[in-house]
């Protein structure tokens, strides 16, 4: 509680010495006479440039409520073809990434059968070889 009323007091000065600071500041420039006359005609250029911007708006209100309408409108319409865009880029990936899937799958299976076929032929040869030994002329035939 005794923290919180530190921060409060002492918040209150720091607000009142920034306050006092800027009045201090406008005194100073209101004694000098350059300065006020500056001060005075930026004021009234300011002042006449706002009134200038109200009136322009006032007399223009409708065709600039148009025109944001059909810029609205339009943004509208680009974003709903950018959201298709973007949705029709999803779906093809989705297919693609089938497609992968079905190749990879189809190659593992082609070279399951290459593998499959290769050790088919290598265990025929070595029958075949075994039979070519046996159908060798031994030292018994030959006698």
């Amino acid at each position: 509680m005794q923290q919180t009323k530190n921060n409060i007091s002492s918040r209150g000065w720091t607000i009142g010495l920034i306050a006092g600071g800027v009045t201090a500041a406008a005194a100073v420039l209101t004694f000098n006479k350059r300065t006020r006359t500056s001060i005075v005609r930026g004021t009234k250029q300011t002042a006449s440039t706002v009134n200038h911007v109200s009136s322009f708006l006032s007399e223009n209100r409708e065709e600039l409520i148009t025109k944001v309408k059909g810029a609205s409108n339009e943004l509208s319409h680009l974003l709903q073809s950018a959201s298709d865009d973007v949705q029709d880029i999803a779906d093809r990936a989705g297919h693609l990434k089938e497609t992968a899937l079905s190749a990879k799958s189809q190659a593992e299976q082609t070279a399951r059968e290459i593998r499959e076929l290769n050790q088919e032929d290598s265990e025929q040869k070595q029958i075949e070889q075994a039979e070519n030994v046996e159908k060798l002329p031994t030292t018994d035939d030959q006698s």
